[in-house]
C-alpha cells in the first residue's frame, strides 16, 4: 500500500482536467435553475462586478462564497437559481472607451466576454441563462420603467442641488467618489456647482426601515449594525430660534437628545444651508460670508483634520439669533465642516467640547452681541433625525440608462409612454437631449439629457437576474414570483448601501402588489475585503491582483481553497500568494489518498455485506456535522480545517499498510465522504476522483452527506 505524502500533480494535468469538468457540468445542464425540478427553490445571488477588465481577488472571494453556497444547496436537493448581473453602465468605462478610441458598448462587451471567461475557469455555477448585463436594452427597458413607477408613487422628484463637480469629466460625483478634494477618477480638483437634478425619495423610508431592522433574522450581526449605522437615527428637538432684528423670523435647530444647550455658543450653518437664503446682511460681514460660500464651493474639504485646505473654516454671517437659554443673543457662523445634508445644515457649536468647533470660532471671531429682541419666543417641537438623504439619481454623462422623461414649455416634465420604452441610448455625435414631441400635447418639447446613477440600474437586478427577461422584452411577475425572496445575497460588507436601496425598493414594490413580501433578501452576512498592501483591492486603487496566474500555476481548486482558507469571510484577507503552495499540496495529498487507494477503495464500496465500522463512520459523520453548520453560518476557513482532519485521519489508515475486510469498507465509505465534502469547495479534483472511485454521476449532483445517508 503506497503512502501519499510524496505525489504530486502536473500543471498541465491539472488545466485539462478542470477543464474537462467545466465541459461536462456545461453539456449535463446541472446548474440550470430548471434542474431538479422536484427540489425547493433556493435563490442564491451575487453582488456583480463592474466589467471593466480581468477580476481581481476581491472578486473570487466574493464569487468562490456563493458558489460554496450554491453547490452545497444543489446537493441537499434545492432548485438553485444562481446567477447576478453585470453592472455594466458607469462613468469609468465611458472614459476608458474614449482613451482606447472604441465605444463604450463595445469595451464592455468585450470586457463581459473576459469576466465570463475567467468566472467559468473558476467553477462557478452559475445558470448564464438568468445573467444579465444593465446595459442591454431589454435589461435598462425597465430600469425606465422603475424610474417611472417611482415617478407616479411622487417618489422622484427634480430640484437644484449643490453637488460635487469635476470639470475634467465632466459630471457629477457622490461623496464616496471624492477623495481628498480630488476626483476618485483622474485626481482632478472637485468643485461644488448648483445643477437642477433628479431625485428620489429615499429619506422618507428610514423610519420603517430601521425599525424593522431587527426582524432580519438572516442578516449577520455586521451586517445589521451597517445598516444601523447607516441610517442612525438620531432623536431630539427641534428649536425655532428667532432672528435678531427680523419679526417673525426664525431658524430652525435640531439639538439631538442630551445636548447641553448652556454650552452653545454659536449656530453652525453649512454653506449649503437653504434657510439662510435672502438673510445675508448688505454689510461687510455679509459679503465676507458670500465670498466664504464661494471659495467653499469651489473646493471639497474631506475630514475636520485635512490641513492640506488653506483658509479659515469659519467665518461671521453678522446673523444673530436669540440664545435657547436665556435672553442673549448669539452669532450665526458658517462653516465648510458642517454636513449640509443632515437636519437642514444648521447646528448649534460648542466650543471647548468639539476640536471642530474651536476652529470655527478661532477663525470666524464674530463681533460684539446684538441685542436680543424684546419678547422673542423660542418653539419647539420632537423630533427624530436620519442621516440617510433623499438619493440623487441623475447623472451628467452618457453611458447610462437615459432617464424616461421629456421637457415641455407648457406641460412641464412629462414621462414616456410605457409603449416607447426603452428610450434608447443616443447614438455617437447625437445630441444627448434632442427635440422632440410632447407626449402630453404634442408641441416642441426635449428629452432629459441625463443618465440614471448605476446604482439605480441595480436595486432591481435579483428582480430581473430571477424572470430571465426573454428577447421579447417580457419582465413578468409570474417569472420572477416563484424564486423571491433571494435566500442568500454574498457581497461585501461595505454594500451595506445596496442593501438599504434593495429593502426601500422592497417595500415600495410590494407596497404596490408587486412584490408579495417587503423584504427581498432573506440572509445576507457580507465579507470583509481583500487587502493588497493594507489597502482594499480595487481597479480605482490600481492595486488589484488578477487570478489568471495563480489559476495557470495551480489551477482552480486550489485558489478556490486558498481565499476560503486565508480567513471566515466576516474577516479580513491580507492577499499573498505564498499559501497557494499549502492548499496546492493539500490538495495533492487528497489526490494521492485515492489513487494509491484506489482498488481498496472500489473494493471496499463493491463489499456492501462487510461489517461497518464504527470509529471511522464515527469520525466522518462529525466532520460532516461540523461542515454542514459552518456553511449555514457562514465559516467556510473553518470548514477547510475539518476537511484536513478527516484527510490526516484517513492518511493514518492508508499508512498503515493492510485493511482487513471491515477497515476496507469504513476507509472506502469515509474517503466517498471526504470527497462529497470537498465538492462544494474544490469542485474539479472532487469531480476527477470520484470518477476514479466509480461513483455514479457527478459528484456535483450527488445528495449531501446527513444521519441519514453515507454521501450518496
Amino acid at each position: 500500500m503506497a503512502h501519499p505524502d510524496s505525489a504530486t500533480r502536473g500543471r498541465t494535468d491539472i488545466a485539462e482536467m478542470e477543464r474537462k469538468w467545466q465541459a461536462r457540468w456545461a453539456a449535463a445542464g446541472c446548474f440550470s435553475a430548471d434542474f431538479n425540478p422536484g427540489g425547493k427553490p433556493f435563490f442564491n445571488f451575487d453582488g456583480g462586478p463592474f466589467p471593466n477588465g480581468d477580476l481581481h481577488m476581491g472578486h473570487v472571494r466574493t464569487f468562490t462564497l456563493g458558489d460554496v453556497m450554491a453547490r452545497y444547496q444543489r446537493m441537499c436537493g434545492k432548485r438553485v437559481l444562481y446567477c447576478f448581473e453585470f453592472d455594466a453602465f458607469g462613468l469609468p468605462n465611458e472614459l476608458a472607451a474614449e482613451a482606447k478610441g472604441t465605444t463604450p458598448a463595445a469595451f464592455t462587451d468585450r470586457n463581459i466576454e473576459t469576466m465570463r471567461r475567467q468566472m467559468c475557469e473558476l467553477g462557478l455555477s452559475y445558470d448564464w441563462d438568468h445573467v444579465h448585463s444593465t446595459c442591454d436594452p431589454k435589461y435598462y427597458r425597465w430600469t425606465q420603467w422603475l424610474f417611472l413607477t417611482l415617478f407616479e408613487r411622487d417618489l422622484v422628484y427634480r430640484e437644484e442641488a449643490t453637488l460635487n463637480w469635476c470639470a475634467a469629466c465632466e459630471t457629477t460625483l457622490a461623496h464616496m467618489q471624492v477623495e481628498e478634494g480630488r476626483c476618485w477618477r483622474c485626481a482632478a480638483p472637485v468643485e461644488r456647482r448648483r445643477f437642477p437634478q433628479w431625485f428620489v425619495r429615499l429619506s422618507g423610508r428610514s423610519a420603517e426601515l430601521y425599525d424593522s431592522l431587527q426582524s432580519l433574522d438572516g442578516y449577520g450581526k455586521l451586517a445589521k449594525n451597517a445598516l444601523s449605522g447607516f441610517i442612525a437615527p438620531v432623536a431630539g428637538r427641534y428649536l425655532q430660534l428667532p432672528v435678531v432684528g427680523r419679526p417673525g423670523v426664525a431658524l430652525p435647530v435640531f439639538v439631538p437628545d442630551g445636548q447641553i444647550l448652556d454650552e452653545a455658543r454659536f449656530l453652525a450653518a453649512s454653506t449649503d444651508c437653504d434657510a439662510l437664503t435672502g438673510l445675508l446682511p448688505q454689510t461687510a460681514e455679509g459679503t465676507a460670508a458670500r465670498e466664504f460660500c464661494t471659495r467653499a464651493h469651489g473646493r471639497l474639504r474631506r475630514t475636520a483634520g485635512d490641513r492640506a485646505e488653506t483658509g479659515p473654516s469659519g467665518v461671521a454671517t453678522g446673523i444673530w439669533v436669540r440664545h435657547p437659554t436665556g435672553d442673549v443673543s448669539m452669532p450665526v457662523l458658517l462653516s465648510d465642516r458642517v454636513d449640509g445634508g443632515f437636519a437642514g445644515g444648521l447646528r448649534l457649536g460648542l466650543p471647548g467640547s468639539s476640536p471642530t468647533d474651536d476652529d470655527i470660532w478661532r477663525s470666524a471671531r464674530p463681533g460684539e452681541a446684538a441685542p436680543p429682541d424684546h419678547g422673542m419666543k423660542i418653539r419647539i417641537s420632537q423630533a427624530t433625525e436620519y442621516r440617510v438623504h433623499d438619493w440623487l439619481v441623475s447623472r451628467q454623462r452618457r453611458w447610462g440608462t437615459p432617464i424616461p422623461v421629456i421637457h415641455c414649455p407648457d406641460c412641464g416634465a412629462v414621462p414616456v409612454p410605457g409603449h416607447a420604452l426603452p428610450v434608447p441610448l443616443p447614438d455617437a455625435g447625437a445630441a444627448a437631449a434632442p427635440d422632440v414631441s410632447c407626449p402630453a400635447c404634442a408641441g416642441p418639447a426635449r428629452r432629459d439629457s441625463d443618465t440614471l446613477d448605476c446604482y439605480f440600474d441595480v436595486i432591481w437586478c435579483f428582480l430581473a437576474c430571477a424572470s430571465k427577461l426573454g428577447p421579447d422584452f417580457s419582465f413578468r411577475k409570474e417569472d420572477f414570483d416563484p424564486w423571491m425572496p433571494v435566500d442568500w445575497f454574498h457581497n461585501g460588507i461595505d454594500s451595506f448601501l445596496y442593501l438599504h436601496l434593495y429593502r426601500f425598493l422592497g417595500l415600495v414594490l410590494h407596497e404596490a402588489g408587486f412584490l408579495d413580501g417587503p423584504e427581498p433578501i432573506l440572509r445576507y452576512h457580507g465579507h470583509d475585503s481583500v487587502l493588497l498592501d493594507g489597502r482594499k483591492m480595487s481597479k480605482s486603487h490600481g492595486n488589484v491582483v488578477s487570478p489568471k496566474v495563480a489559476v495557470e500555476r495551480h489551477g482552480a481548486d486550489a485558489l478556490r481553497l486558498h481565499i476560503l482558507n486565508a480567513a471566515n469571510p466576516a474577516s479580513r484577507v491580507d492577499w499573498s500568494d505564498r499559501d497557494l503552495t499549502y492548499c496546492d499540496t493539500l490538495l495533492a495529498r487528497i489526490d494521492a489518498l485515492v489513487r494509491c487507494n484506489t482498488e481498496v477503495i472500489v473494493d471496499g464500496l463493491a463489499d456492501a455485506d462487510a461489517g461497518p465500522h464504527p470509529k471511522l463512520n464515527r469520525a466522518t459523520a462529525g466532520v460532516s456535522r461540523k461542515i454542514t453548520q459552518m456553511i449555514e453560518n457562514y465559516r467556510y476557513r473553518a470548514c477547510i480545517a475539518e476537511l484536513v482532519k478527516c484527510l490526516e485521519l484517513l492518511e493514518r489508515y492508508a499508512g498503515s499498510g493492510s485493511f482487513d475486510r471491515e477497515t476496507r469498507r469504513g476507509f472506502a465509505l469515509a474517503t466517498r465522504r471526504l470527497l462529497v465534502l470537498l465538492a462544494p469547495f474544490a469542485p474539479h479534483i472532487a469531480e476527477e476522483l470520484w470518477s476514479a472511485i466509480g461513483g455514479a454521476g457527478l459528484i456535483a449532483t450527488t445528495d449531501w452527506p446527513t444521519d441519514a445517508n453515507e454521501a450518496g
